[in-house]
């Protein structure tokens, strides 16, 4: 690895611009934090990022034209490492790849320094059997990722070892890349949270809030599910393959949103008595954000949740994604009187100033401090 150039040929390479997820919050950041970067991706939906990344960067695969930004792009997984192995970006002086999957496996040139923000390794490949657990998709899905999955693990560390400085977003995802690709992280570093545009709020209508990704490993149908058996409010905002079978387990009080705009979000968080936390989060935002609206959170006892939540201060924890498990620290959350202010100081030390800040550190020591004036 060589020492930073201070150069502005800078790329950011993320895997899909279509969802607007943590991942792609992250990858936003970075876009606003390196000087005028060009984005490396395969599918982006302009209607949705247009406003916060500029289209005039972004430099897709050919299948955007003929397909635009397609919903199903998951059904495209076989061509997703063909096309990064082949990415030729060996004229940048600095690559930051925004790894969902996929990214890592650009080719960079050895003068250049290759940083990768790790999410989690490729999950078809190593949690394919939590990753279908529960999911609708249809046998001969099932039987070819089953088939495949050897073929990505060995295509996983192959391209793991390609950036010279590996970052995960929590000691969570630390602890699987060091035993999924057996190679030391870097440094951890937690995704941003823009904690300053969400205010403390004591207003709490009682409704249970989610907000994430419907697929199957979220574990959503835990949370429907026992708020059915309870029959308390349950809003679900987000959008995903498994709505249509979700929505058919779910009861009167549960009803599915969709995609919001990011004030009525926020709205949310300041008006739900708490947000649920079904599933393992790789380190989850959204919990943190009602947090800042100074909202419980009640999550599995799993993942980067254990490096957000403080058990009884913050939020309450269950240990089995089972409904009963969630219904019974449902009932100890109604049980305990929480500090509002408290809990918004907690989700304040995930702010998107500290993201930031640990960042530029990080490629202060890599040699482009330069490159970090030149962006201010």
């Amino acid at each position: 690895m060589s020492a930073g150039t201070g150069s502005g040929n800078v790329t950011i390479v993320h895997d899909f611009f279509i969802q607007d997820g943590g991942a792609e919050q992250c990858a936003i950041q970075f876009a606003d934090l390196l000087p005028s970067p060009s984005i490396d991706t395969t599918f982006f939906d302009a209607a949705r990022f247009g406003d916060r990344i500029d289209p005039a960067r972004v430099h897709t695969w050919p299948l955007q034209r003929i397909l635009g930004p397609t919903r199903r792009f998951r059904m495209l997984l076989p061509l997703y490492p063909i096309w990064f192995s082949l990415r030729d970006l060996r004229d940048r002086d600095l690559v930051l790849t925004s790894s969902v999957a996929f990214g890592n496996a650009v080719r960079t040139a050895q003068h250049a320094i290759h940083v990768s923000y790790v999410y989690t390794p490729m999950r078809y490949a190593w949690d394919l059997e939590t990753y279908l657990q529960g999911s609708s998709l249809p046998l001969a899905a099932r039987v070819a990722a089953r088939t495949i999955q050897p073929a990505l693990r060995r295509w996983d560390v192959m391209a793991a070892r390609r950036p010279d400085v590996v970052v995960a977003i929590s000691n969570a995802v630390q602890e699987r890349i060091e035993r999924s690709w057996g190679r030391h992280v870097d440094e951890v570093i937690y995704p941003p949270v823009q904690t300053a545009e969400i205010q403390v709020s004591d207003i709490d209508e009682g409704f249970l809030l989610v907000a994430a990704r419907l697929l199957a490993y979220r574990r959503i149908d835990v949370a429907v599910d026992a708020a059915t058996r309870q029959r308390r409010r349950l809003l679900i905002v987000g959008d995903g393959p498994e709505r249509p079978s979700l929505e058919r387990r779910a009861g009167p009080t549960v009803e599915f949103l969709g995609h919001v705009d990011r004030g009525t979000l926020i709205d949310l968080f300041r008006r739900c008595h708490a947000y649920l936390v079904p599933g393992v989060e790789d380190f989850g935002i959204a919990p943190v954000e009602a947090m800042a609206a100074g909202k419980p959170v009640v999550a599995l006892r799993a993942g980067g949740a254990r490096e957000t939540v403080v058990d009884g201060r913050t939020g309450e924890f269950f240990d089995r994604p089972e409904p009963e498990a969630l219904e019974d620290a449902l009932d100890r959350l109604d049980d305990r009187r929480w500090d509002r202010d408290e809990i918004r100081r907690r989700a304040e030390t995930f702010d998107t100033s500290v993201f930031v800040g640990r960042w530029r550190s990080l490629l202060q020591r890599l040699g482009f401090e330069a490159l970090l004036e030149s962006a201010t």
